[in-house]
């Protein structure tokens, strides 16, 4: 994840969030124009958006927490603007590890299947699902899965090598598991800069689990977007 050094005003944020920045170095770590991403070097992430656009994320993030697969959610403030605080989790992102591809697909292939073999129960819809809703293909999608929605590399955090938690999940819910396999797969091939690890995530996942043609469908939906 890249972070830029950059200054602040105090007065610019609540009162309940100044221990988080005082005395600290502050990076900008923005890369949504609709959300600015702040790292305080005392540990802390605050992500801030228009005035509810977290609560979902603030939602999700503390589920993922609980289930011991998210980083600590340390606030969630509703004000002028939405403020959402976490801290920093341990380890680093799949980014850092494309040295070796195979071990990386292994890592990444586990953590979807224990991510999709959570239960549903009382989980909300995921956000991703409104898009499938208005599409003439999508009631191809089932919504039976426990799915991260932006299931791409930055957002899958590794320490020493093997899985830690994720983070960004704000489109996070109940949706269909061909929309993370196509995320995943589209973020090894963007990053490696090749494809010839496809079948071989496929593998590791369980291609007895997935529908290509599905599959075909979510990209052909998300390369519109």
């Amino acid at each position: 994840m890249q972070k830029t050094e950059t200054t602040i005003n105090l007065d610019d944020f609540p009162k309940e969030l100044h221990y988080i920045f005082k005395g600290a170095k502050v990076y900008d770590s923005s890369s949504n124009p609709t959300m600015t991403v702040l790292y305080s070097d005392l540990g802390y992430y605050v992500k801030i958006a228009e005035k509810d656009k977290l609560k979902k994320e603030a939602e999700m993030a503390t589920l993922f927490e609980n289930m011991g697969i998210g980083a600590e959610v340390v606030s969630y403030i509703s004000d002028d603007k939405d403020y959402m605080v976490t801290r920093s989790a341990k380890g680093a992102d799949a980014l850092e590890f494309l040295d070796n591809p195979k071990k990386l697909c292994e890592v990444l292939a586990e953590a979807m299947k224990y991510l999709h073999s959570r239960p549903i129960k009382d989980v909300p819809i995921s956000l991703c699902m409104e898009t499938y809703a208005n599409v003439e293909k999508g009631s191809c999608l089932k919504q039976d899965t426990f799915i991260h929605g932006d299931f791409c590399l930055p957002n899958v955090i590794l320490d020493n090598g093997e899985f830690s938690s994720f983070i960004d999940v704000g489109l996070a819910g109940i949706g269909d598991r061909h929309i993370d396999i196509y995320w995943v797969l589209w973020s090894l091939n963007y990053n490696l800069g090749t494809d010839k690890y496809t079948d071989y995530f496929l593998e590791l996942y369980g291609k007895e689990n997935v529908d290509m043609n599905v599959l075909k469908i979510v990209a052909e939906v998300e390369a519109q977007e």
